[in-house]
């Protein structure tokens, strides 16, 4: 039986990273030791204050922010008269830069990910494949402290920055990240999407600062001379810098340019090729649409063919509005809802493998 495998937030949240709802908090939140890191939060906060009226209190949601700036900076409109299309873009790298920051410093592996992963890694690789809405990498991380001999295809046409293995040689599983990766970099001169599969490139080198990204703002001109903070990752290439390549949160997400029509178009043609779904920490977000979309026309339109009944598992925690949600956008396709999380998914995998 073919298995795609739907992994969301809540997937990722066995890791130790946060859902998307506590990450506005964590954006402004001060380190004491770090001058850097606290000039990052004022600008943010700033930010959130002046367009959003922060208080203190009650924050802007995540999809909020990146959905202003980013249909902002594509309009070329302002966001007020202190925030034009340049503050606009320094803002967001800033932002995206906290992101991956709080990704890379919240992970630590998860024993029921690792058993998650032996499962369908080891005994159905061949037949699993990978959807990931989230930009972290929790999951190829825990693949690779499983058999660090699985190559992992994100079927992107990405090369890899540190050089590419002999994939040809090795057992292969497919990553589809509908929304990016932490460890994509893109090169907007010679336009090659790089893989970072050794993790080896820290956010600082993703965020693709410049010098007047710093002069814009009275709390980073401190730092407009500070070379390792400006020093990005290079192209193996054209020798460019390269930066971070993800589609944000938002509600208008452009997936009609660079590499995301190649991802999008496996992402389809994985989940109607499979007999079988699996969401795990995935809520069905209406933010989604478009992935939504792509889910309904996957389910339907091999559905005539298959001689198995096609079914679906979902796996949350404690979430009686999400499973209503699912239910109301599947119906009946739902086979089992596993509302107790991935503890109750794992204890029962192999009984409910053995009798399916």
């Amino acid at each position: 039986m073919k298995t795609t495998v739907i992994l969301g937030a809540g997937f990722s949240k066995n890791s130790g990273l946060p859902v998307q709802i506590e990450i506005p908090a964590l954006l402004v939140k001060e380190n004491g030791k770090d001058k850097f890191e606290n000039a990052v939060s004022s600008v943010l906060k700033g930010f959130m204050e002046d367009v959003f009226c922060y208080g203190g209190e009650i924050y802007p949601q995540l999809d909020d922010l990146l959905t202003c700036l980013d249909i902002s900076i594509g309009s070329g409109h302002h966001l007020g008269i202190n925030y034009p299309t340049e503050r606009l873009w320094a803002v967001k790298r800033f932002l995206v830069y906290r992101i991956f920051s709080i990704l890379e410093e919240s992970f630590r592996y998860s024993d029921n990910i690792n058993r998650l992963v032996r499962f369908f890694v080891e005994e159905k690789l061949e037949d699993t494949g990978f959807v990931v809405l989230n930009w972290d990498t929790v999951l190829e991380r825990h693949i690779a402290a499983v058999n660090p001999d699985i190559y992992i295809d994100y079927c992107n046409n990405g090369r890899s920055i540190n050089g590419d293995k002999n994939d040809t040689v090795m057992k292969k599983i497919k990553i589809l990240k509908v929304h990016g990766s932490a460890n994509w970099l893109y090169c907007d001169n010679c336009r090659t999407l790089l893989n970072d599969m050794d993790y080896s490139i820290m956010p600082i080198g993703k965020a693709g600062f410049r010098k007047e990204h710093f002069g814009l703002f009275d709390e980073m001109k401190d730092f407009m001379d500070k070379t390792e903070l400006l020093k990005g990752s290079i192209c193996n290439i054209c020798q460019d810098n390269v930066s971070a390549h993800i589609a944000t949160q938002c509600y208008r997400k452009s997936f009609r340019k660079n590499t995301f029509p190649t991802v999008w178009s496996e992402a389809e043609k994985m989940l109607a090729d499979s007999e079988k779904w699996v969401f795990i920490g995935y809520s069905l977000p209406q933010a989604d649409y478009e992935f939504k979309h792509l889910l309904k026309i996957s389910e339907m339109k091999l559905l005539h063919k298959k001689t198995k009944d096609f079914s679906i598992d979902v796996v949350l925690l404690n979430s009686n509005s999400t499973v209503m949600r699912y239910k109301s956008f599947f119906g009946d396709r739902i086979g089992r809802v596993f509302n107790g999380g991935m503890d109750e998914y794992i204890n029962n995998l192999s009984f409910f493998d053995e009798n399916s």
